[in-house]
């Protein structure tokens, strides 16, 4: 216990409920805020005594967290709140932590700490990412959740298998953030545990997959199963459905490298000769499909499995090769 000859700076920590009001008011002394932003509010002393020791607890494991500080914990909120985990707090960090704060009743000071773990563990995001440290971005649970989204199961989380998770999301009173975490899969009626799975930041986690190629997937996934429409697709890229350049020119819009659909005859000049590494396009005056990663994008598949995707191969002879620069 402290006594009279204990600094005052310490005496707050002989009651835990005052810690982090004690520490944020110390750090509001050594660093005023930053010209135009008004000084942080200090966490109340009494909503912090209502979370009594599982709160220091939710502290000891998360810290206290703010603005400026970088590494593993930062990383960890940044995950709970559904944000880019670069593992630096700055200023989205600390607009994502507010808003969190104010929908559950905190103060918005955007310092993360004992009260702010809490709400997060409470909320069922700290357990998320205590059991998955890394969220997942393709594999077989990927495919699972595509096949009961009613998506192409390719395997890859894309922007097309986010906007389904959003979707499915909102019809099911669910908060539509695009994650597959514990109550999407639930919902899905998928039970056990599973990988919290969301769609990769700019390139995909473990893989070194540009997003432009992930953007192409997912635009695949859109029109995968769109029926055949000779002229489909080159009127504009919007359709209800496609015919065999009008799909390939889809994917490569989605790509951000084609401006304008190109017919069969067309896309024998696009791009650089040759196979890509990640997209190459097969042309030649009547027919045109695309291998992205390894997959075949093909409409003359859709009679067998019901979708341009196709895992078997099949002949290039008599065609073009050529793919995007540096795809």
């Amino acid at each position: 216990m402290p006594d009279a000859r204990t600094p005052a700076r310490f005496r707050d920590m002989a009651d835990p409920h005052l810690w982090e009001a004690s520490l944020a008011r110390s750090r509001s002394r050594r660093a005023p805020p930053p010209r135009g932003h008004a000084r942080p509010a200090l966490a109340s002393v009494a909503a912090l005594a209502t979370l009594g020791a599982p709160a220091l607890a939710v502290a000891k494991s998360g810290g206290v967290v703010e603005r400026g500080d970088h590494g593993h914990r930062v990383q960890r909120l940044q995950q709970a709140l559904h944000i880019d985990a670069d593992g630096t707090f700055g200023r989205h960090t600390v607009r994502a932590l507010r808003r969190f704060q104010r929908r559950h009743g905190l103060t918005p000071d955007g310092v993360a700490g004992p009260a702010t773990w809490a709400a997060l563990r409470a909320s069922g995001r700290i357990a998320r990412i205590a059991s998955h440290s890394h969220a997942g971005t393709r594999g077989s649970s990927v495919r699972l959740a595509q096949r009961r989204l009613g998506v192409a199961a390719d395997g890859v989380f894309g922007p097309g298998t986010k906007g389904a998770v959003k979707s499915f999301q909102r019809a099911h009173g669910l908060t539509a953030d695009g994650v597959v975490g514990p109550a999407t899969w639930s919902a899905l009626g998928v039970g056990g545990r599973h990988p919290v799975l969301k769609a990769g930041h700019g390139r995909a986690h473990g893989g070194g997959v540009p997003l432009r190629v992930l953007r192409a997937i997912g635009a695949g996934n859109r029109i995968a199963s769109l029926p055949y429409r000779f002229g489909g697709g080159h009127g504009s890229f919007s359709d209800s459905g496609y015919d065999c350049s009008g799909s390939v020119s889809y994917v490569l819009h989605a790509a951000g490298v084609l401006d304008s659909p190109l017919d069969s005859s067309e896309l024998m000049s696009f791009g650089a000769p040759g196979r890509g590494r990640y997209i190459t396009v097969y042309a030649n005056g009547g027919h045109a499909f695309a291998v992205i990663r390894g997959r075949r994008f093909d409409t003359s598949g859709r009679s067998q499995s019901g979708s341009r995707w196709q895992s078997s191969v099949r002949s290039t002879a008599g065609y073009v090769a050529r793919h995007p620069a540096s795809l």
